[in-house]
This record gives structure tokens, C-alpha cells and sequence, in this order.
């Protein structure tokens, strides 16, 4: 009697089968939510330990802890659609020769061994590569590339850290196998400049459609969702711009007169986690209960942290340290209604930065911190201070004065973006400020009843848009900078002093 062999089918839709049957070398996928950008990652990565058994790739990611968060749970999930299971067919972060597993042509040689590997009973292994620690892809010779979230990879790293690393052949092994070589990305349409590396390789297919495939899709594509699930998306979405990226996988059109004008992403944006502390994690897992400040590697955690916090219903705060000649933005947090202002702190500051050794802040914010809660005789600086406090922390209240003009901070932090001479540089932590950035890029300059500049915030008024991508967060960005450096700036910049002439 014949052995019943069970089968799983998965239905792909038209955007998935014509990415899925291009055979360049070099593809490129650009889709909405929904499109099954995870079902692509395990179709590729099925093909591949079928295709190349005993084979080392690379499976990219911008940073480890992304890897740990994101990628790794998501690529997990793609593997299951296709009947390949953890622990069964496959393990993570361990050798499985202790199950029977063969061994690859290229054992891991790396630092980390075999802790950042996903090794396949047929010997095939997928190592784990983040770009913020060159160490990961050390040692390592590839068959294949795959990148998830590559709107986020820095071009230049990945570039250097592993597309010199795929240079392994075995064509004779493999017979020639189209895969042998290849490299594949995936990403949802990029909101910030950052992104552009990525949306920049349609031209490349173009120009070279032999080499390069690049393929668009847009929710609408995968006929496998619910027809009431747009709709919800629609009536739920916080913004027509989000709406469109992340759904219709639509761009955003680049805002060109920017209240942050001099924002360069090569300059000012920087990714520092501290790798052995993640690495030491038990990627197994897949959770992600220990990102604390543990994980940053550019916290002095000997020094005061100063926040700033900026209220309404909307309330954020961004946490920064002046360090030598750098002013450094670490860290952003935020929480919209039903969420309060106590929440905020208690739910995610305090326990971010529970392993913090000096407990001191310097407290900024907006004057309406001095402002009492309808039903307390407490202000909202206050509010703050005694939350702190009774987590054991010191607090220094430092806001002064009347607030300074936007057009001031408009000199000021474009002057020190630039480059100031005097003053330090701003440098912005963007793993950890991924909606401070996106509303630094997309905050407008307008001209000003009484004179200069101002800061466009009708998005702050508008319900629909997204708070976090609104100007709350940039102006809790700007309190401590302008409040720390402006009288320094006024009275050393001779350029500040007559455009305050010239428009007065």
C-alpha cells in the first residue's frame, strides 16, 4: 500500500509569481502592506536549501536589533506558508548536527559562531547580517543575499560588509543554478531620504534589464485579503500619506522648503547599539522583553539624561546627552489618547532607561508645562518631576525665559547642522527616532506674519494626520537645543544678526 504523502498549497498572487520567475541576478521588491513581501522571504529562502544544499547566504538586515525584533520572527512565518518548520526542519542559533543535520561546504567561522545562524537539515545555513556590526558577516563567503527592510540599509555598508562576501561559486555543484550569485530586497515604500538608494534601482532596471528587476505593488495586488479589510484601513488610517505609502505604495512627494533645511541623513543620522549586549540574547526566543538602554551603545550612562517633552493629547518626549563636540538625540518616545502623559513615563521611559546608572535628568519641554491639570494642583513639569522621583531618580527643572521665536530656532539648528565652527554638531540615533525623523524631513517652512521663518503646524490640527509624523516631536527636539546654545549662537553669528535686521 502506498504511503499517503501530504501537501500544502500556496496560492501566490501575480506580483508574487512574476518577482517569484524573474531570473536577474539582482531583484528588487517594493510593496505595500499586505502584498507578502514574508512570503516572498520563505519562497526565496525554500529555494535556495532546496537549490543549494549545504550553500552559506546572507540574510541582511539594517541593524541586529531590527534583526532580532522584525526580520527574524517574519522570515520564521514565511518558512511555515511552505510547510518548513523550526526545531524540525531548521534551527536557530545553534548548530543542528546534535539532530542529524548535514554540515555546510563552510561552516561559520565568525566571532558569533553559530549564534546567528539559521542552519536547515540539508546543511544549508542563512547567517543573520546587520550592518551596524561588520563583525556579523566576518568570516563569511555567500552563495546568495537577502535583504529585508532594505529601504533602511546604508548602501555603503552593505556594499562593503556583504555584497563582497557573494562570491562563492560551485557552479558545478549546483549545475549553473540561476540562484548561485543572486541577490534579492524587500521593502515597503521609503518615508524618509534614507530610503532613496532603494527607490533609485527602478532606473538601474531599467537601464540594465538583464541585470536588475524591480517590481511595485500595491495592496490591491494580493486578492487573498479581505475586501472589508481596505475599507478598515481607510476609516483607520491616521493619514492619506500613510494611507497611500503604506497601502497603495505610493511615494511621498519630498517637502522642499523644509524648516530643517540642512537635515542630511550622511551627516547626521547614525545607527550605535551595542552588539555584545544583543548578541548575548537568546535569539531563539524571538522576543523582545530586553531592549532597554542596554542595547545603546551611545548612552553614557554615568551622565544626566536631558529630556524634553512636548503636551496635549499628543504627548512625546525626545531624550538627548551633549557629548564633547556633540549634541546626540539617543532616544524619542510618544503616546496619543487614550494614552496620558502618565503612561508615557511609566510604561515606556522609566523602564527604558531602568539600567541608567546616574538618575538625573534636565527636564525641558514647552511652557504649557507649567500649566495645572484640571483637576490637580500639580503642573505637568511637576506631574513629571514626582513620577521620577518616586522611581528614584533626581530631577532639574530647566526651562526659562519666554520661548524663543521659530525663526531663532530656524538659524540656530540649520547653522549647527551645517556645521558651526562654535557650536557642536547634531547627530540623531535612527533606529531609535524613526517618527522624529520622518517629521524632522517633513516639517515645512513658511514665511512668517511678523518676519522670517516659521514652522508650518497645521498637521498638528489636522486628526487625520499621524501625530508622530505632526511637528510635536521636532518641537521637543528644539527646546533644549535652542534654550542650551542660542545666546552663545546670537552673539557669536554674525549671519543671525542681519537676517534679524534685514526682516525686522
Amino acid at each position: 500500500m502506498e504511503k499517503k504523502i501530504d501537501t500544502k498549497t500556496v496560492q501566490l498572487t501575480i506580483p508574487q509569481i512574476v518577482f517569484d520567475m524573474a531570473k536577474q541576478p539582482k531583484k528588487y521588491f517594493e510593496g505595500g502592506r499586505g502584498t507578502g513581501k514574508s512570503t516572498l522571504i520563505g519562497k526565496r529562502i525554500r529555494d535556495i536549501v532546496i537549490n543549494l544544499p549545504r550553500s552559506s547566504n546572507a540574510l541582511v538586515g539594517s541593524t541586529y536589533s531590527q534583526m532580532l525584533a522584525r526580520t527574524l520572527p517574519s522570515t520564521v512565518e514565511g518558512l511555515e506558508m511552505f510547510g518548513i518548520y523550526q526545531d524540525i526542519d531548521f534551527v536557530v542559533g545553534r548548530c543542528g548536527k546534535y539532530k542529524g543535520f548535514e554540515m555546510p561546504y563552510q561552516p561559520p567561522t565568525g566571532p558569533m559562531g553559530w549564534k546567528n545562524i539559521i542552519h536547515f537539515s540539508n546543511g544549508t545555513i542563512f547567517q543573520l547580517v546587520s550592518l551596524d556590526n561588520p563583525n556579523s558577516g566576518r568570516g563569511l563567503n555567500t552563495s546568495t543575499i537577502t535583504g529585508d527592510e532594505a529601504a533602511l540599509l546604508d548602501p555603503e555598508k552593505l556594499y562593503v560588509n556583504v555584497k563582497a562576501t557573494n562570491r562563492v561559486s560551485k557552479a558545478a555543484v549546483y549545475n549553473n543554478h540561476y540562484l548561485i550569485g543572486s541577490e534579492a530586497y524587500f521593502s515597503s515604500t521609503p518615508l524618509t531620504k534614507k530610503g532613496k538608494w532603494f527607490t533609485d534601482m527602478e532606473k538601474k532596471a531599467k537601464e540594465q534589464p538583464d541585470k536588475y528587476f524591480f517590481m511595485k505593488a500595491s495592496s490591491l495586488s494580493n486578492p487573498f485579503l479581505r475586501k472589508e479589510w481596505f475599507t478598515e484601513m481607510r476609516e483607520e488610517c491616521p493619514s492619506e500619506l500613510i494611507y497611500n505609502a503604506e497601502i497603495l505604495n505610493i511615494r511621498p512627494k519630498e517637502v522642499t522648503d523644509g524648516f530643517y533645511a540642512n537635515i542630511n541623513p550622511n551627516l547626521h543620522y547614525y545607527q550605535d547599539h551595542n552588539n555584545t549586549y544583543l548578541e548575548s540574547l537568546d535569539i531563539t526566543l524571538q522576543k523582545t522583553t530586553h531592549f532597554n538602554s542596554n542595547q545603546d551603545n551611545d548612552v553614557r550612562v554615568n551622565d544626566p539624561l536631558v529630556m524634553s517633552f512636548d503636551f496635549g493629547v499628543f504627548n512625546c518626549c525626545v531624550v538627548s546627552q551633549p557629548q564633547d563636540e556633540t549634541y546626540r538625540v539617543i532616544k524619542s518616545f510618544w503616546a496619543k489618547s487614550p494614552k496620558l502623559l502618565d503612561d508615557l513615563v511609566l510604561e515606556q521611559i522609566i523602564p527604558y532607561y531602568k539600567p541608567h546608572q546616574e538618575k538625573t535628568i534636565l527636564l525641558y519641554g514647552g511652557h504649557d508645562g507649567n500649566n495645572r491639570l484640571p483637576n490637580s494642583a500639580k503642573t505637568l513639569f511637576e506631574q513629571i518631576i514626582d513620577l521620577f522621583e518616586s522611581h528614584g531618580w533626581v530631577v532639574h527643572l530647566m526651562s526659562r525665559g519666554a520661548a524663543a521665536t521659530h525663526f531663532d530656532k530656524y538659524l540656530l539648528i540649520n547653522s549647527m547642522l551645517k556645521g558651526n565652527k562654535v557650536l557642536p554638531s547634531i547627530a540623531i540615533n535612527e533606529s531609535n527616532n524613526e517618527d522624529l525623523i520622518i517629521a524632522l524631513e517633513r516639517a515645512e517652512a513658511v514665511e512668517s506674519t511678523s518676519g522670517g521663518v516659521s514652522k508650518n503646524k497645521k498637521d498638528e490640527k489636522n486628526k487625520e494626520f499621524p501625530q508622530q509624523h505632526a511637528p510635536h516631536l521636532t518641537d521637543a527636539f528644539d527646546i533644549p537645543i535652542v534654550t542650551m546654545f542660542n545666546d552663545q549662537f546670537q552673539g557669536t553669528n554674525q549671519f543671525a544678526s542681519e537676517m534679524r535686521i534685514r526682516t525686522s
